[in-house]
């Protein structure tokens, strides 16, 4: 399917039939090296969808007579959008947790103390924000 959408970009045959080969030939390059970087599947096929519509849109001006510099080209197109796409997730800034308690009942068992609380208030707050921020998300309703 995505193929056939990059294929659309292009105006003749010859550079459709010569994009397939470079696809095809370089499209797990692109996606493990994204992999390493991003360790999530779908994270790396969207920088794999990303590169490849770059090339795609660009496909003229890239020189395609030398398949090792193509491929380093490649390799260094998808670690750049990696970490672009890493650099933006880190940036993005995260919803405030509301302070204020919500009015549902709790069970006898689940009681904690407001002293526990606070207490382990500020323990999370003491924490590093990469161990700090997935508890936030959990107490927001996210789940992994």
């Amino acid at each position: 399917m995505l193929l056939s959408l990059y294929l659309a970009v292009l105006d003749d045959q010859s550079k459709e039939e010569q994009f397939i080969d470079v696809y095809n030939t370089y499209k797990r390059l692109v996606y493990h090296t994204a992999y390493k970087i991003m360790g999530d599947s779908y994270l790396a096929e969207d920088v794999l969808q990303e590169v490849f519509l770059y090339v795609v849109k660009n496909f003229s001006k890239i020189h395609r007579e030398n398949c090792h510099e193509l491929a380093a080209y490649l390799v260094s197109c998808s670690r750049s959008r990696a970490y672009d796409m890493l650099r933006k997730q880190r940036e993005e800034p995260l919803e405030e947790i509301p302070d204020a308690p919500d009015s549902t009942p709790v069970p006898d068992d689940a009681t904690v103390s407001t002293d526990n609380i606070q207490h382990l208030t500020e323990l999370i707050g003491q924490m590093k924000p990469m161990y700090r921020d997935p508890l936030r998300l959990l107490a927001m309703g996210y789940t992994n």
